[in-house]
């Protein structure tokens, strides 16, 4: 048995593809690679321009989440590489009902939120908030809680993205 060492995101990417309490992360990477008699094949074209790394990522994930019946997690990097979205652009948040909680806005960088000068993932930030405002959740879909300035939630707006993919 031989040890590897990997960076946090290749971590997270693998705990994301994980099936929990039965997966270890070699069983993953069997299954992602193709080594358990899986074969992981991208059947989407992914928009020329974008980040290499990316593109295989999201055509990774694509293929597995058609495999399980779920869309991949929303990625904000991509939203703004295909321009949905902008780096440094505002995002409000808004409660369960749709209204806008007033003074929450946070800035696009990357795949975070930029909060108060600190990093967040869009469900971690938006829980903490939400809890803030009298809403209690173990778990918050940050997507959902994020709006442009037209209104447009994240979520409808990864959407958006996943369609346009599929039509390729």
């Amino acid at each position: 048995m031989q040890t590897i060492e990997i960076d946090t995101d290749v971590f997270a990417f693998l705990q994301k593809n994980a099936r929990p309490f039965i997966d270890t992360p070699n069983s993953t990477l069997r299954h992602l690679l193709g080594l358990d008699g899986a074969t992981v094949q991208p059947q989407k074209k992914l928009p020329s321009g974008s980040d290499p790394e990316l593109e295989a990522l999201l055509a990774e994930s694509l293929v597995i989440a058609a495999a399980r019946g779920k869309a991949p997690k929303a990625d904000l990097q991509l939203l703004a590489q295909n321009g949905l979205l902008r780096s440094g652009q505002k995002l409000y948040l808004i409660d369960y009902q749709g209204n806008r909680i007033q003074e929450n806005s946070a800035s696009l960088s990357g795949a975070d939120l930029i909060y108060n000068g600190q990093r967040y993932s869009m469900s971690k930030l938006a829980q903490q908030l939400l809890g803030q405002a009298g809403f209690k959740s173990n778990s918050v879909r940050g997507p959902a809680h994020w709006v442009t300035d037209d209104g447009r939630t994240v979520k409808d707006l990864w959407q958006q993205y996943l369609d346009c993919q599929s039509k390729k």
